[in-house]
């Protein structure tokens, strides 16, 4: 079993999964676009964070998740700076 990380990790964590669940709800809201810089900003935050804790309490499967959420968040907003749309359901383009 994993040491205790501590208060300051636990505290960490507990902010990341309030960045997760934040930007969950206000997308449900309709506050939030999926593909809006809060949203995913607030999920490659959080995500890491989680990743982070993940590691802490060696929870490797949870370390691998999250980093992959990290990681898709963080690309997906690159991909927005640099100019990159979105791409559009198929539905619609008109089909497959």
């Amino acid at each position: 079993m994993p040491e205790d990380p501590g208060l300051a990790w636990r505290a960490l964590s507990v902010a990341g999964f309030l960045l997760l669940v934040g930007a969950f709800l206000a997308n449900q809201a309709g506050r939030w676009p999926t593909q809006g810089r809060r949203y995913l900003g607030a999920n490659a935050l959080g995500a890491g964070i989680l990743a982070a804790y993940s590691g802490a309490i060696q929870e490797w499967v949870f370390v691998a998740l999250e980093s992959f959420w990290c990681v898709a968040s963080v690309w997906i907003l690159v991909r927005r700076a640099s100019g990159v749309k979105p791409a559009q359901a198929h539905s619609e383009q008109g089909g497959p």
